[in-house]
């Protein structure tokens, strides 16, 4: 399925995550009403005509990873750390746990006040992610058993949701062996193969293009919609090229947002084809 997207950009406006963060990250008018939020939003689906739906996203970058640290570490460029001192698929660091907990803290609050709970996430395949979603949503599933990277949340795999490809190791998949028992509530497709069939190195392609990264992100946009059974709600998790793929497949305005960072994100979708 096909669908056009139109930004309704009313509902929220950006300062700053630091400002954002503390309270209900940036819905209008302020100090911010989530129950009349969720009126308008429920408002707008009931006038909406067949093939129409309003959607609201949670849009979120995962929590500082080790390769994000490689440029500080070893006094080079980013880019060039990366492909010098390779790490395949890392994990979170202590400061990205610390920032994804921040996020879980704020969601807490904010769900308090009235902020809609997702009714579905999704996630990149890779462990930041992953990660990133157990620590911001698992309060939401009780008692998680140990070992469990995902926090018991159900959130439905999505291997287009993936960072900018090819070239950087860091950007390669852990195999889907190594992945279902850290995250052993996540949703995996059934063609989902167990070695990444993604990812390419240097030796074989140059980095994805722009265009290419617009294009393999409007289809995970799509993927999510096909998945999300009429969820008005949705929770995406994933990377900063990722995001910067997603708003162009989406029409929306990119802002960069920093590691640990959320935004809401609120559409109106129809269906064209």
């Amino acid at each position: 399925m096909k669908y056009a997207y139109t930004r309704l950009d009313d509902f929220f406006k950006l300062t700053t995550w630091d400002e954002d963060i503390k309270g209900p990250f940036g819905l209008q008018p302020p100090p911010g009403d989530w129950t009349s939020f969720k009126a308008c939003i429920d408002e707008l689906n009931a006038r909406c005509p067949p093939g129409e739906s309003v959607r609201v996203i949670y849009a979120a970058r995962h929590g500082q990873a080790e390769h994000n640290i490689l440029g500080e570490k070893y006094n080079m460029h980013i880019d060039e750390a990366q492909i010098k001192y390779p790490i395949l698929d890392p994990a979170l660091t202590p400061l990205g746990r610390s920032q994804a907990e921040a996020v879980s803290q704020a969601l807490q609050r904010e769900i308090g006040r009235g902020m809609p709970k997702p009714q579905k996430w999704f996630t990149s395949p890779l462990l930041r992610p992953g990660e990133t979603v157990g620590i911001e949503w698992g309060w939401m599933f009780g008692e998680v058993r140990e070992g469990d990277r995902g926090g018991g949340v159900p959130a439905v795999v999505v291997e287009n949701l993936r960072e900018h490809l090819h070239v950087h190791e860091c950007d390669g998949r852990s195999p889907l062996s190594k992945l279902k028992p850290l995250f052993p509530s996540f949703i995996y497709s059934p063609d989902m193969t167990d070695e990444d069939t993604l990812w390419q190195p240097g030796s074989v392609r140059g980095r994805e293009t722009e265009e290419e990264l617009v294009e393999r992100l409007g289809r995970a946009a799509e993927e999510c919609l096909e998945k999300s059974e009429g969820a008005t709600y949705l929770s995406f998790t994933a990377h900063s090229g990722a995001l910067r793929g997603l708003h162009a497949a989406l029409g929306v305005p990119h802002r960069e947002m920093g590691v640990g960072e959320m935004k809401v994100i609120v559409l109106r979708v129809k269906e064209v084809a």
